[in-house]
């Protein structure tokens, strides 16, 4: 039988796409189109309200699942953000009566019993409510400037996702929409002119289909020259103007000069022109859905290799380009004898204080959305009460005082609400409770993990972590099929951390391949020998340094069973033991064994 090449020599230009423990989502190939169309059917049963609205900004906390589950043994919480946490949920509240205006505010109230909150006494949400015909207000046509980010880092599933969202995208422009491309890699590129989508389908698709990589990253230029077109196209635009921007990069947000991600995006509103951004791949965090957050007409989602780009599409697609309202401040006021404790539902610098324990916010876009949004708000004592009884209310004093104004997102009128929240009388609403769980969850999370991650603390991060979830099963709310999963993983992987599991989780075990490890046998192979060095790293890459010639460079696929190492197509079973890997093909004719460098 002859030799097994085992890598090759680094070539210019090799693109990294992808690191080994996301590789174990991406292959099979069959494990993941099943997955991608049962969300898919999933997402189908979802039925859109007339009414439901939402804050802009970050609309799903998908890179956080998906680094919780199939990256490092416990993430970081870079990407775990409130406002992205609960758009991935229905919390519309009921209504007190009909909204009779483009933007009215609901509310609801319940004890607050929030395990690392102790201080907080009562939990209040004040919901968005709209009387708009939905349907109508997605009716209007809409000219899309698509930037898509091209460079080499988006080789693979990146790129393959944004061309398949990009499909789906097309299949739901109709007679009146107009789009263009605009590519950029080294420099940005136009891909293709404004093009009325009537008629002229399959050359959209072609252009689409056509899209190659190429070069490195120039993501303010590419996003210039979208909004150079954005800005010629809105006197030819039969409606709505916006651009969708695809990038696996993090822009540099701490640059809000007119050239810059955020003074971009700023004056593009101002003119008119939204922005919708989709990170796709690993590097997006919670620094950016802030910005884009604090930014007018300005919302984000995340694309992971799951099929979630399409399931977007089909489910959001006339939602994100339809902005209900613009520049929504609230005033929100607690009862004498008590303090606003906290305020779930906006980044911080979205938020200021004022007299009378007043907290102002100030939501730069609401949005149509299939999950209705709000503000979460906790009270305690203040503190001329600190070391007294609660101050007692009476049953006319409202718990909550909301005062709301805002500028209607078409007709650009002012618009004005006011709402006072009771006592809660009887049980809290589910959406409410979901809130109040999600707000747990949030706060559980990230005190555990990030204790974990400064301070070594690994028994306190599995307490925090299995308290919650026991408190989600206990909880019993609907919907929350995703936070169990999340959650469920994460205490599998703490126990484990913390030493409570003494065997290693199914889907942990392409985690402990990372890192340099020894040769000590080889058989059938070439480009490899007995006292060479290999490292499986985090950019997906299985390296060997020889004693003997060049280091060579291998593009690796690692899942709970095998090592694909993909330029050569060659697969191996593994098994770990102890301090050793133990790596043979399937048919048993080459076999590789490495250990872990000892320490002198």
């Amino acid at each position: 039988m002859a030799n097994n090449r085992l890598s090759r020599t680094r070539q210019t230009g090799l693109a990294i796409t992808l690191s080994i423990a996301m590789a174990m989502a991406a292959w099979p190939a069959a494990a993941q189109d099943s997955q991608a169309e049962e969300e898919d059917d999933a997402n189908s049963s979802i039925v859109v309200t007339a009414t439901s609205v939402r804050q802009g900004g970050a609309q799903d906390i998908r890179h956080f699942r998906w680094v919780s589950l199939d990256g490092d043994f416990l993430p970081q919480t870079f990407s775990l953000t409130m406002e992205g946490l609960m758009g991935e949920h229905d919390l519309t509240l009921p209504e007190r009566s009909p909204c009779k205006q483009t933007f009215c505010l609901t509310g609801a109230a319940m004890p607050a019993a929030l395990p690392l909150r102790p201080d907080d006494k009562w939990f209040v949400g004040l919901g968005f409510a709209s009387n708009i015909d939905a349907e109508a207000y997605k009716a209007e046509p809409v000219s899309l400037v698509i930037v898509v980010d091209r460079s080499g880092s988006m080789s693979g599933w990146p790129i393959s996702q944004v061309k398949g969202a990009l499909h789906t995208l097309v299949g739901k422009l109709r007679k009146g929409d107009r789009i263009g491309i605009i590519t950029y890699g080294s420099e940005p590129q136009t891909h293709l002119e404004m093009t009325e989508f009537a008629g002229n389908e399959g050359m959209i698709r072609k252009a689409i289909d056509g899209i190659e990589i190429e070069g490195s990253t120039a993501m303010e230029e590419g996003l210039e020259a979208g909004y150079t077109m954005a800005e010629a196209e809105l006197p030819r635009s039969h409606g709505k103007t916006r651009v969708m921007l695809f990038t696996d990069e993090n822009p540099n947000v701490g640059d809000t000069s007119a050239e810059g991600f955020i003074g971009q995006a700023e004056g593009g509103s101002a003119k008119g022109i939204g922005l919708t951004t989709f990170g796709v791949g690993v590097h997006f965090d919670a620094a950016l859905a802030t910005k884009v957050s604090s930014v007018r007409g300005g919302n984000l989602f995340f694309v992971d290799n799951q099929g979630s780009a399409k399931a977007i599409f089909d489910r959001e697609f006339y939602n994100m380009v339809s902005e209900v309202a613009h520049d929504i401040d609230l005033a929100l006021t607690p009862p004498k004898g008590y303090r606003i404790t906290g305020v779930f539902g906006v980044p911080d610098g979205l938020m200021s204080s004022a007299p009378e324990g007043t907290v102002k916010v100030t939501i730069p876009t609401a949005f149509l959305s299939s999950n209705g949004g709000g503000i979460y708000v906790t009270l305690g004592k203040d503190g001329a009460h600190a070391n007294l009884p609660e101050a007692e209310l009476a049953s006319d004093t409202p718990l909550l005082t909301g005062s709301l104004r805002y500028t209607d997102g078409r007709s650009r009128a002012v618009g004005e609400d006011r709402i006072a929240v009771a006592l809660p009388q009887g049980e809290a609403p589910v959406p409410l409770r979901k809130a109040h769980f999600l707000v747990d969850e949030f706060t559980t999370l990230q005190t555990a993990l990030n204790g974990y991650h400064q301070g070594g603390d690994k028994k306190v991060a599995f307490n925090l972590i299995d308290g919650l979830s026991r408190r989600l099963d206990a909880s019993e709310l609907p919907g929350m099929q995703e936070e169990t999963k999340l959650v469920g993983g994460l205490r599998s992987r703490a126990a484990y951390v913390a030493g409570f599991q003494g065997e290693m989780p199914k889907e942990l075990r392409p985690l402990a391949l990372k890192g340099e490890w020894e040769v000590v046998r080889q058989n059938g192979l070439i480009d490899i020998a007995r006292g060479d060095t290999v490292e499986f790293t985090e950019d997906g890459e299985f390296i060997t340094s020889r004693q003997k010639g060049d280091d060579v460079y291998q593009n690796v696929q690692v899942n709970e069973r095998q090592v694909r190492l993909v330029d050569v197509d060659l697969v191996f079973d593994y098994r770990l033991q102890g301090d050793r890997i133990y790596l043979k093909t399937p048919d048993g004719g080459s076999e590789l064994i490495l250990r872990k460098p000892r320490l002198d």
